[in-house]
């Protein structure tokens, strides 16, 4: 048991790291910066997706839950009640109910909304034509904030995960 909780930790810290850290990187510093030039923009979403970024994302998003489950499920001893009525189980349970409202908005709202965004904005830099150019970029803009709403709110959930973890024990 002792070996399986220290590699399920590392396994939940490290993915929740790699998780959370690249949300605050790409929805504070990469899509802003990109934001500007929306033909840039679509070659590194292309670029992210052909290096299977945001199945990666996926990945460690889902090991870092699962891992965080199995986790709680040990430290509660199959998720007894009188575990949730503690202030530790009170706050893991609200950090993993953070996780995954941060999941489902980061890979259920925002991800589409950008992956579809770049492949627009491929399309704008591709255009000749003025009125199709301003169709498009006036979705591009509607998509490019319905993702930025999603990835800052994902992120914020994240952040809150995170900081629930890391402090639930001393609670």
């Amino acid at each position: 048991m002792h070996a399986e909780v220290l590699v399920l930790r590392l396994i939940h810290i490290l993915s929740g790291i790699t998780w959370v850290g690249s949300g605050i990187f790409t929805s504070i510093f990469l899509v802003p910066a990109l934001g500007s030039s929306p033909a840039v923009m679509g070659q590194v979403m292309a670029g992210l997706q052909q290096r299977r970024f945001f199945l990666v994302q996926q990945v460690v998003a889902a090991l870092s839950i699962l891992s965080g489950l199995r986790l709680i499920w040990i430290d509660s001893k199959g998720f007894s009640a009188s575990y949730w009525d503690t202030p530790m189980g009170n706050t893991l349970g609200m950090g993993a109910l953070a996780a995954i409202i941060a999941a489902v908005l980061s890979f259920g709202v925002g991800r589409p909304a950008m992956l579809r965004a770049g492949a627009i904005a491929a399309s704008v830099a591709a255009s000749a034509d003025a009125a199709e150019k301003a169709r498009l970029t006036k979705d591009l803009d509607k998509l490019r904030k319905r993702g930025t709403i999603a990835s800052a709110l994902a992120v914020g959930f994240g952040i809150l995960a995170a900081s629930a973890m890391a402090v639930a024990r001393y609670i």
